[in-house]
This record gives structure tokens, sequence and C-alpha cells, in this order.
């Protein structure tokens, strides 16, 4: 394990135990009663069901914890919105909330927390990411040294179940994502191989075709440099219909890519799909024996418009592949998506007088992403709870929860953020120091890989 993602594993470890430990402290000096409103509403209104009568927040996530758990909690509904935009959306949405009581408890104060917490959440930048830039580059560049350029082979996998028929915006999922294909498949450098792979494009979602469409998957476009008219004949074969069968489908796409060894190429797997298994396989597994497997693939899943439920498999798939998740909400960020994989290979000698001469530029701007990206997190922390605030604002006048609850809750809401903005300013102390201790190893770095790739022409 690199000794960047080592840091971080055990600052994570740190947090969560800090976490735990903050914890049990405010639960020992949680007061033994909380103060009761004693004011009535003089005028009486029909009852509603109140927190305690309904499942209200049963199927919302716990509040995270620490900041991993912040990176994987999946972005709510309105994780766009901007404080101003507390709009008719939000507020029919907040209509939905039962009444809480006037002599609510903190459990129901946090599961109404809890909740509008759900509704704001962002979608953060992993830091591992910024861990990555730290490093000199040396798989990349010791594997693709000049004279040694490798094949790209790049296999797309995608879902044709019935459910990318779903309209996002005026076209289908299915159409939107073949239409980034083409563009992707077209912008490919002229020697690289495509491959495309379709699943669960047989049959209906009805239980009487169930067997027919988890056995439905197919290469139909094999192996090969880019040719536009095949390729369009290859995405006309198939339309959106039934079942997932998810894991069957990165079984074959290993068998596709058998021949091309990581030695000699560098394989790129992309799997689009907008949900999860649904035909009894173990997709995870699957995902294992891929990563396991000589070809050695880059694997991006691409989630397409999925829920937070189901992006939870796709990311134990991403995980377990060795890979990158991410959900994407329209046809510019699969394209985005697709792209990002394909780079060509620096040459080795421009590579080492870049690398040295611009170290301590390079190290001064992995400062800079740091604080980009921590600054990042602090703006969308407070944004959640801007959202939360005034959310409170409005089911105060909504009559869902009374003025002294308003600001009661908001308080107890504030100690949430204010504890992951914490969080977030020792992430970035670790983060730099880090970088600055790196800066001579790394100067060292670059002229060992150069020496050590230069002295076997």
């Amino acid at each position: 394990m690199n000794k960047h993602y080592f840091k971080l594993a055990a600052f994570m470890l740190c947090f969560i135990v800090l976490t735990g430990c903050q914890q049990e402290k405010k639960e020992a000096k949680k007061p033994a009663k909380e103060e009761q409103t004693v004011k009535a509403e003089e005028k009486e209104t029909p009852k509603q069901p109140d927190v305690k009568d309904s499942e209200f927040g049963s199927d919302v996530p716990e509040l995270p914890a620490n900041l991993e758990e912040a990176l994987k909690y999946p972005a709510g509904k309105f994780s766009a919105k901007k404080a101003q935009d507390l709009d008719q959306e939000i507020k029919a949405e907040l209509s939905t909330v039962p009444n809480i009581p006037e002599n609510a408890d903190m459990e129901q104060y946090d599961t109404l927390i809890k909740y509008l917490y759900s509704l704001y959440k962002r979608d953060y930048e992993d830091p591992r990411e910024v861990l990555k830039a730290l490093q000199v580059g040396t798989m990349p560049a010791s594997q693709d040294a000049p004279g040694e350029k490798r094949a790209y082979n790049v296999e797309i996998i995608l879902d044709s179940s019935g459910s990318m028929a779903n309209k996002m915006g005026s076209k289908t999922r299915m159409e939107l994502a073949k239409e980034a294909i083409r563009k992707f498949a077209a912008s490919l450098p002229k020697e690289a191989n495509i491959s495309l792979r379709v699943y669960g494009h047989k049959g209906t979602g009805a239980e009487k075709d169930k067997q027919l469409s988890c056995g439905s998957n197919e290469l139909v476009y094999s192996p090969q440099s880019f040719n536009a008219t095949e390729l369009d004949t290859a995405l006309g074969k198939f339309k959106p219909a039934g079942w997932t069968p998810l894991a069957e489908a990165i079984k074959a796409a290993q068998n596709d890519l058998a021949a091309y060894k990581g030695k000699e190429n560098k394989n790129i797997i992309y799997v689009v799909s907008d949900g999860i298994e649904t035909c009894e396989g173990n997709p995870v597994s699957a995902a294992e024996n891929l990563k396991a497997s000589g070809i050695d693939p880059v694997v991006n899943i691409i989630g397409f418009d999925v829920n937070a439920k189901d992006a939870q498999q796709l990311q134990s798939i991403a995980k377990a592949a060795g890979g990158v998740y991410k959900n994407v909400q329209n046809q510019d960020q699969l394209q985005n998506e697709f792209q990002k994989s394909i780079q060509e290979s620096l040459d080795w000698i421009n590579w080492k007088s870049k690398e040295s001469l611009n170290a301590l530029t390079k190290s001064n701007n992995q400062m800079l992403d740091i604080y980009g990206l921590t600054n990042e997190w602090r703006a969308k922390i407070r944004q959640e709870q801007y959202l939360v605030q005034f959310s409170l604002v409005e089911l105060d006048m909504q009559a869902k929860i009374t003025n002294k609850q308003n600001y009661e809750i908001f308080e107890r809401a504030k100690v949430f953020f204010n504890k992951e903005i914490e969080l977030v300013d020792e992430l970035e102390k670790t983060l730099i120091q880090s970088t600055k201790q790196d800066l001579d190893t790394t100067l060292k770095q670059i002229d060992s890989i150069y020496e050590e790739n230069v002295s076997q022409k």
C-alpha cells in the first residue's frame, strides 16, 4: 500500500476513534430532563401524526460520525440547491414532515435533523485524490517508458435493463448513454481498441421473462479500432428491456479482455448502470475476481442517475475491483467520466526535466489543491447548514414546529456541522504536513525512477 494511502487510512481511523470518544462525553453530559414548552396554541387544529407516530426518517442514514462516513454518505435529493433556492419544490417536500409535538425529546429533534441533512447532503471530492497527486507517478512512468507504447483496450459494459428507458429530459437514459458512447469512441486514439457489452436487453421486466432476461449478456462490438458505421450498427441492436444481470456481465468482460495482459496493454473498463443486480448474481465477487485477473484493468463504475440505496452496491463493486465509483446526473457528466482515464504516457526525458525543475512548484500547487479541496468541503458543509436552517424557518412558518423548537433544533444541528468543520481543519493540517515532508523524497524518486528505466535501454 502506498504510504500516502496508509497515512490517510490511519488518519481516518483516528477520526472514527476521536468521534466515538466525543460522543460518549456528550452523552455523559446530557441533561436528565429537557425543558418542555408550556405555552399552548390558542387555536385548535386537527391533530396530525407526529414523528413518533409515523415512519418518518426510518429510511434515512444516520448522520456521518467522521470524514470517511461523510464521503460515503449519498448526495441528497436537493444537493444541487443553493441556500437561496428554498423554492416551491423544497417547500412541498417539507410540507410532508409530520408535526413535532411541543414536548418532543432529543431523539425526535435528531430524527428531523437527520432527515433535513439527507435532503441537502453535497457530493464531496475524495481527499485520497489529492494524495494521489502527491505521488511522483511511479507506476505510469515505469510501465509506459519511451519506446514501449502499450495498447489501449477499452470495454464499456452497458446496462440495458428496462429502467434505462426512463427519461432524463426529452430523451431516455439509453439514448443519452448511446450518444455519449459514440462521442467517446470517436475521441479515442486511432490505435486504441474499443468493445461494447450489453446486458438485460432481452425479454421484459416481468417475472415470466426473468430467466431469459437474466441470461441476456452480449458482446455487440468486439475489441477493435473505432469504426463509426459498425459501432452504430452495434448500438442499434438493443434497447432497454428486462432485468439486471450485472455480475455475469463483469465476468464476461474479464473473458473479453483475457488476451490483453496488463504488462503489454492498458485495459480500461467502464460499467454504466442505473441500478443494482436483480438476477441473484454476486457482482462484488465478480469484481474481486476481475481485480485479481492478469488483465490488470482500470475499472470505473458509473452510476447513471442512481438512487442513494442502489449507489451503495455500486460503490461496493467499485471498491472490490480497486476502481472508482461516480454517480452522474446528465449526459455531459457521463461523457466526462469516459474521458478521464485516457491519458498518454509522458516521455522519460521530459518527465525527468519537468519533475526535477518544478518539484517545488508542484509541491506548492499540491498545497493549493489541498486548500481548494478543504475549502470546498467547508463551503458545502455551510451550504448544508444554511439549507437546514432555512428549512427549520419554513417548518416554523408551516406550524410544524414552534419558534422555540426552531431555535433549539438549529442549535443542536449547528454542533454537528461545526464538528464536521473541525474534522476538515484537521484533515487539511495532515495533508499539508505530508506534502512538506514529501518534497525531498519526491526529488529522490524522480532520479531513481529515471535511472532505473533509462538504464534498461
